[in-house]
């Protein structure tokens, strides 16, 4: 049996443990998400070392959730290196660029009535379709 493994009670209290460490990331990342918010509002800009922690933190959160189920034997942090982040290019609020913004007026010249597709059908159609049924009416006319 392998009920007297010891080695799957070890790691029943490791996955105790990171179930625990998992709620109490869950709680970290709620405060780096309102944290990084009230830094755009103030600055118009991310926090360069909050957004690393963020991206650590999901990258732990992974590892941790492969471990708890089963999926990777190799324990994340604090029984292994911190999750290596990645330069992410972060956010800002800055105004949109004018020259960017589309011109409706300018673009509407472009198009004409033919190049837009209908979904309804037209009485045109409806008397061409009737002529080439020798002129029988359908049903619901």
């Amino acid at each position: 049996m392998h009920v007297k493994n010891t080695n799957t009670w070890v790691r029943l209290g490791y996955m105790a443990l990171f179930g625990f460490l998992l709620n109490a990331g869950g709680l970290v990342i709620s405060v780096i998400v309102v944290a990084q918010f009230l830094f755009v509002l103030i600055t118009g800009k991310d926090n360069d070392n909050l957004r690393n922690l963020g991206q650590g933190l999901g990258k732990w959160v992974y590892q941790a959730i492969m471990f708890l189920t089963f999926n990777d034997g190799k324990k994340p942090f604090p029984f292994d290196e911190w999750p290596i982040t990645e330069a992410s290019q972060g956010y800002t609020s800055a105004p949109v660029d004018m020259e960017e913004v589309v011109d409706p007026e300018k673009d509407s010249e472009d198009l004409s009535d033919s190049s837009i597709p209908s979904f309804v059908v037209s009485d045109e159609s409806d008397n061409e379709a009737q002529n080439e049924d020798d002129g029988k009416p359908r049903k619901g006319d």
